[in-house]
């Protein structure tokens, strides 16, 4: 047999060698093509990065080839990235970030701080910005002196923009006897009018009132009220204005029943209005109206948002611009391609598109935006409103948008608390947020030179240690030799884990003593000691709130899915025909895992059509009770079960382990058992489970730290419901939140050290507690 076997061997190593050899030369041939000697090349090249629709990343990759047939010495190479943000900031955390790229409006204090993106004052001419919007290019201002937006330093050149108003199905308004408000209308008229529309039929609304962050900004405007009074420690929502907004939103989703409040996994307020079952939408920008142009089924168009008596009107604005990187290497490069991006073709197509408003007067007033002849018909209400629109200056703390949206939801969603508790909270949470010393101390750098210094001794140290010792053991020529085959075949290891795995844990702790937000060089990161760890444990509300999560589902999960994993594995050793379809039945679902996994149990737990509350709806009805809303109203009680049921779908591995287990426990111990008197029961806990101990021992450990890891399921979900809160918010993905949402790279580097804590110490007491509870076979008494 190894006659044989060992020619295959052979020849299967020399076709996998050659195999890689030849990957090797054709990746070097294409290289040499592109950039060997004699190729031409561009003087200059700059890197684009930016996201949009297909028909807008055709848009910007037509500019980019335009530009470039007027410049022949600028290569451009375009990034279209579907997740922009983390495309973004994984380039400026690489040292390498793209020259010009979108920047919005609520992100302009954070990057001018961070000293992200070049200053443009210099580089363009006050003729050349002249014919935009003047309150647009005020929005890209950003004062580093005195943290103020809207005035100083010019960070960006709008590209296209958008004002906030509210979309009208007129067919139903037509129905329900009610005049299409083109003039305007007030609060108390809405009210009327939803209430009208909503009479028509059952499977109607009268409206949506949108009420995520932005948005609802709008709202409180609209009430006379603010977020923010004199400076961004001074919280008014909690002023008439603001309550008022909030009981308003209360009232028509609660009281009335004729706003639609979506929660948890639902129906689409988007797609509700496309399908012709809500009657008014908004607030809302130009960048629905590409996809509602597609609507046949009835007429539509456009209003302003309502306003109460007595209350001016305001617009809120959406915009975003063209940046240069701080970093770039060809600034002057740069500037021209942003001239030329931000020009009056680019934005002439844009505007036929339909998805945005052009930034430059000239084009926003022409035909190319107001598009005679197709919807919607009154096009000019956009532009009207720039006339009442204003900035809203945003705190360079991304964590605001959390705190406010938490707060709203729990009284705007769920009805949970009253309008002047939720402000109270955001209040009293931003406060405690402002108090951190990490918001109220001048950090110094780090001193990363010191901290080198002291690794490199310490690497020094060691290795002079281990020349030391291997004198000291006086090993022969044929001790050496075994010595040096055993580094040499641990050495690839060895690389691997102090590179990938000790390192990076090592830049980790160091990071956890810095605040950095990863999006800036790491030699700006400032040392702050253990300020992240007391802000984490005296500051941060959210940091408990997800711990508990976290616990709430190790405690209900790991015990479900090992006790469901054994007890399949019990069903799959009986010897019955056709037994091994059954475990590769159970088995195949658990190698379905991710965001394919939970965009399946979104499909099942979707609160309107769900098949999951679907089959419940029967035998709760015969007790006059509903299913549940899993992630919306009855979150509290049901959102760690939801994810739960996902996990248990992935049973399957600990099942296969299970089952090898079971086919090596002796058939003699059972028959031992059987003579005994013993019965099922008995023979469960007298024999097979000690014999399985190990195996449950070993994946009871592994569940626990999984248990603690969960992020896929509740990212996902977030993503997907209309209505997420609190009692979604597992450790993993608030440490997520911190690192990525808020560029708090040091907090979320302290956050997974204290992670790390808590796993040690649970895997220690699971060691302690197992002793006298695990057998081995092979160890003997």
């Amino acid at each position: 047999m190894s006659r044989i076997t060992t020619p295959i061997k052979w020849a299967l190593t020399g076709v996998t060698a050659l195999l890689v050899l030849w990957a090797m030369v054709d990746v070097a041939q294409r290289q040499w093509r592109l950039h060997g000697p004699g190729v031409e090349r561009a003087a200059k090249t700059l890197t684009v990065l930016h996201w949009g629709n297909p028909e807008e990343a055709q848009i910007v990759a037509d500019l980019i080839e335009a530009f470039g047939a007027d410049h022949p010495d600028i290569e451009v190479r375009r990034l279209h990235a579907s997740d922009y943000d983390a495309k973004l900031k994984t380039m400026l955390a690489a040292g390498t970030p793209p020259d010009l790229f979108y920047l919005r409006y609520e992100d302009v204090a954070e990057f001018a701080d961070l000293g992200i993106v070049m200053p443009l004052d210099d580089e363009l001419s006050e003729d050349y910005l002249s014919t935009f919007y003047p309150l647009l290019v005020d929005a890209f201002r950003f004062d580093r002196e005195d943290g103020q937006q809207g005035r100083g330093s010019l960070y960006g050149v709008p590209k296209d923009f958008t004002t906030l108003l509210c979309y009208v199905n007129l067919d139903l308004f037509a129905q329900a006897g009610v005049g299409v408000p083109y003039d305007g209308w007030t609060w108390g008229e809405y009210e009327r009018a939803m209430g009208a529309i909503t009479a028509l039929d059952e499977e109607v609304y009268g409206g949506v009132l949108l009420t995520w962050p932005l948005v609802l900004r709008q709202m409180v405007w609209s009430h006379g009220g603010a977020y923010f009074g004199d400076g961004f420690s001074d919280i008014a929502i909690g002023e008439p204005g603001g309550i008022a907004a909030l009981d308003t939103i209360r009232r028509l989703r609660f009281e009335r029943g004729s706003v639609y409040n979506a929660t948890g996994i639902s129906q689409d307020e988007m797609d509700l209005f496309r399908r012709g079952r809500i009657g008014a939408i908004g607030p809302l920008g130009r960048w629905m109206v590409p996809r509602y142009r597609k609507i046949d089924a009835f007429d539509w168009d456009v209003v302003p948002m309502p306003v109460a008596e007595g209350v001016e009107p305001k617009a809120a604005i959406a915009t975003v611009a063209w940046a240069v990187a701080r970093q770039t290497r060809e600034p002057d490069a740069a500037v021209e391609l942003l001239r030329f991006l931000c020009g009056r073709e680019g934005q002439r197509m844009q505007a036929e598109l339909g998805l945005a408003m052009p930034s430059d007067r000239a084009v926003g007033e022409s035909d190319a935006f107001l598009a005679p002849g197709q919807r919607p018909a009154h096009a000019q209400t956009f532009l009207d409103l720039i006339e009442v629109a204003q900035l809203a200056p945003e705190p360079t703390q991304k964590i605001f948008g959390r705190i406010l949206d938490d707060e709203m939801r729990e009284t705007l969603n769920e009805n949970d608390k009253t309008a002047e508790q939720a402000a109270a909270d955001v209040a009293e949470r931003w406060a405690e947020e402002l108090a951190s010393p990490l918001q109220t101390k001048p950090y110094r750098s780090m001193p990363w030179g010191v901290v080198l210094t002291v690794l490199g001794l310490i690497v020094a140290g060691l290795i002079g240690y281990g020349v030391v010792s291997w004198r000291r053991q006086g090993l022969g020529a044929v001790g050496a030799g075994e010595a040096i085959a055993g580094w040499m075949f641990i050495g690839p290891w060895a690389t691997g884990f102090v590179l990938l795995i000790a390192g990076p844990m090592v830049v980790s702790l160091l990071l956890a003593l810095t605040k950095w937000s990863a999006m800036s060089p790491l030699a700006e990161a400032k040392f702050v000691g253990i300020d992240n760890f007391v802000h984490l444990f005296r500051f941060d509300p959210a940091f408990y709130q997800s711990l508990w999560v976290t616990s709430y589902y190790t405690l209900l999960a790991v015990p479900i899915t090992q006790a469901a994993a054994i007890g399949i594995a019990l069903l799959m050793n009986q010897a019955l025909p056709g037994i091994g379809l059954f475990r590769t039945a159970y088995f195949v679902p658990s190698v379905v895992t991710g965001v394919a996994l939970v965009t399946l149990w979104i499909t099942l737990f979707n609160t309107d059509e769900g098949l999951l509350n679907a089959a419940l709806g029967v035998p709760l009805g015969w007790f006059g009770l509903e299913p549940p809303d899993w992630f919306g109203t009855d979150a509290a009680i049901f959102a760690v079960p939801g994810v739960t049921l996902m996990t248990l779908w992935g049973v399957g591995g600990g099942m296969i382990i299970y089952l090898a287990g079971l086919k090596n426990i002796p058939g003699s111990l059972y028959e031992a058992a059987t003579i005994d008197g013993a019965g099922p029961v008995r023979k469960f806990f007298a024999v097979t489970a000690p014999m399985l101990s190990p195996l449950i021992f070993f994946n009871l450990i592994m569940a626990i730290i999984a248990s603690f890891q969960v992020f896929t399921q509740a990212y996902v979900i977030r993503g997907s419901a209309s209505s997420t809160n609190e009692h979604l918010m597992f450790y993993v993905l608030n440490l997520y939140d911190h690192a990525f949402r808020f560029h708090n790279m040091g907090y979320a580097s302290a956050m997974a050290w204290v992670l790390f804590v808590i796993l040690m110490t649970l895997t220690l007491l699971v060691f302690r507690g197992s002793k006298g509870l695990v057998h081995y076979e092979g160890l003997k008494a």
